[in-house]
């Protein structure tokens, strides 16, 4: 049995986290803690989590987003006993994990020091995320990928959805760089973990539910007008230009930033 600490932030979807919570420890063969930043909700989230064994909340200013919980996480984690756990997770709180999903983990892993991701997938069976390779050496795309039986698949980086890595390797890593408010942040995070000659490894099944987030409302939702587009992009949860930049030619380089860091403004005034 494993000593496992999940870092997760959160903010005013308390039946969600308390699904996550539940789904977890379903896996008995496990031994759970859990570090959770609640961002100042008012729906009850800090109290309701709190009935948990083993969960120590933290509350946050409402102005932390994703990047900013996480960081805070992160920090809490470093600045405790961490060499008691042996497996640090982090992973987003709409989760729904299958029963046992974190023990397969663990197993598929093996010996290997490398960071394992697991990939989820939506409600209809498609996968929604997972571990992450580039697809080209300029243009910032990229795809998810999991490994099969017969084949181990090594990624560039992650969505953070669901990430077990052993406690010397956590503890090895910088925390999430502090440009980023929301997005960007697991992607960059785990780049740094690429660059250290840490390996990443894509699960080859799915670990649980976590539906892909809509369009609607965002400043990708084409029915919007493009000034009220442009306002979104630039909000905290958007793709904020100078952090778009500064994610682009870190992990990137110049030119890429220079050209993609434009690209959204075209899309938006071409209303794609």
């Amino acid at each position: 049995m494993a000593n496992i600490l999940v870092l997760i932030t959160c903010y005013n979807r308390k039946e969600k986290t308390l699904k996550f919570i539940d789904t977890v420890l379903q896996d008995e063969q496990q031994n759970f803690s859990f570090l959770i930043v609640d961002d100042n909700s008012n729906d009850g989230t800090a109290e309701a989590v709190s009935v948990f064994p083993n969960v120590k909340v933290i509350k946050g200013n409402g102005n932390l987003f994703y990047s900013g919980g996480m960081r805070t996480a992160i920090d809490e984690a470093k600045a405790s006993d961490i060499r008691k756990y042996d497996f640090v997770m982090l992973a987003n709180d709409d989760v729904e994990f299958y029963k046992g999903a974190i023990t397969k983990l663990i197993s598929y892993l093996g010996a290997e020091k490398s960071i394992i991701v697991g990939a989820t997938c939506s409600s209809d069976g498609e996968m929604s995320y997972s571990g992450v390779v580039r697809t080209g050496k300029i243009r910032p795309g990229y795809r998810n990928v999991m490994s099969v039986d017969d084949e181990k698949r090594y990624c560039d980086t992650f969505c953070a959805n669901c990430v077990l890595m052993p406690t010397d390797i956590f503890s090895s890593l910088d925390n999430i760089d502090p440009v980023y408010h929301h997005a960007m942040g697991d992607f960059d995070y785990g780049y740094q973990a690429g660059k250290k000659g840490i390996r990443i490894l894509a699960s080859h099944f799915f670990v649980g539910v976590c539906n892909d987030n809509s369009k609607v409302g965002t400043w990708k939702d084409v029915s919007l007008s493009r000034r009220e587009r442009i306002r979104k992009k630039e909000s905290p949860k958007g793709l904020p230009g100078k952090e778009w930049f500064h994610y682009l030619r870190k992990n990137c380089s110049f030119l890429t930033a220079v050209i993609y860091s434009i690209v959204p403004y075209v899309q938006i005034i071409l209303g794609k």
